[in-house]
């Protein structure tokens, strides 16, 4: 089972990502990933580099500070 913390960082994306009313499709191919992969990341299903993490946070427009620091309402 992959930590609480990945589980976190996920919703966190998905909900920067529904905030800027993009499609799981976009980000995606935006970041140079699958859309299942991506979609995995949400839902907390897999780990992740934290390259893959920058590329996503980029795609949203956010600092990867944002996803990996409590605090944040989502």
């Amino acid at each position: 089972m992959f930590s609480k913390k990945f589980k976190k960082i996920g919703l966190k994306i998905a909900y920067y990502r529904k905030r800027k009313a993009l499609k799981q499709m976009e980000v995606a191919e935006k970041a140079g990933i699958s859309c299942s992969y991506l979609s995995k990341i949400e839902t907390g299903k897999v780990r992740y580099s934290l390259a893959v993490l920058i590329q996503i946070a980029k795609v949203l427009e956010i600092d990867p500070g944002e996803l990996l620091t409590d605090g944040s309402s989502y």
